[in-house]
């Protein structure tokens, strides 16, 4: 449990501790149904316990995590319905960008978003699904920070988050890493012609078979 928690370096305590604990929730290292104290924790990360309260409570700001009184916080999961919810968001936002993304899109850009598929191809045919969930949200925010959207990115950034968490709870279907890729690479050939209509399309598309691959069956 949470095996790549290791000592905290007393600059920036509560960040560091942040930091690790959510790559720990998204490498799915603490079963869904088991509660962690912030003493289990203070004692895992060597710190005090005022730290680890301020960085868990953010990511239970987050809804990446959950808190019980008397028995500690625990990995959030989501229904069906809740699923849902997260990848509309997610779609009203990345949609709502496509206009203005074809109005500065350029072949440097696009050099910047194969390179990102390349690393996630790596990441598929050596099974780093967290490394590949950190590459599939790199390739989504990528495109608004062209933009320059910071007001966008920041709750696209939640929203994508809670993605990557559901992703790692067991939901990966069979071969769905290297379809992502495929459906990456139709966005990118739809940004290539400028075609706001077919980004539009291969937006929803991929939003849609990651959320049904993403649904507890």
């Amino acid at each position: 449990m949470y095996d790549s928690l290791k000592k905290v370096n007393r600059n920036s305590i509560k960040q560091e501790i942040y930091d690790q604990v959510k790559r720990s929730l998204f490498n799915n290292e603490l079963p869904l149904d088991q509660f962690i104290t912030e003493v289990e924790l203070s004692n895992l990360l060597e710190v005090s316990r005022t730290p680890v309260r301020e960085a868990i409570n953010e990511l239970v700001l987050e809804q990446l995590m959950i808190f019980k009184p008397r028995k500690g916080y625990k990995v959030n999961t989501f229904t069906n319905h809740e699923i849902d919810q997260i990848f509309l968001l997610r779609e009203s936002l990345e949609i709502a960008c496509v206009p203005f993304i074809v109005k500065v899109i350029n072949a440097e850009h696009l050099k910047d978003l194969k390179i990102i598929i390349e690393n996630q191809t790596k990441a598929a045919q050596s099974d780093d699904y967290y490394t590949f969930m950190l590459l599939d949200k790199n390739f989504h925010t990528y495109l608004m920070k062209i933009i320059q959207f910071e007001l966008f990115l920041k709750s696209y950034n939640v929203q994508h988050d809670l993605s990557i968490l559901i992703g790692t709870q067991g939901l990966k279907s069979q071969g769905r890493m290297m379809e992502v890729i495929a459906e990456h690479n139709v966005i990118i050939e739809a940004l290539e012609h400028k075609d706001e209509a077919k980004i539009v399309n291969a937006m929803k598309a991929h939003l849609e078979k990651s959320m049904t691959a993403f649904k507890v069956k």
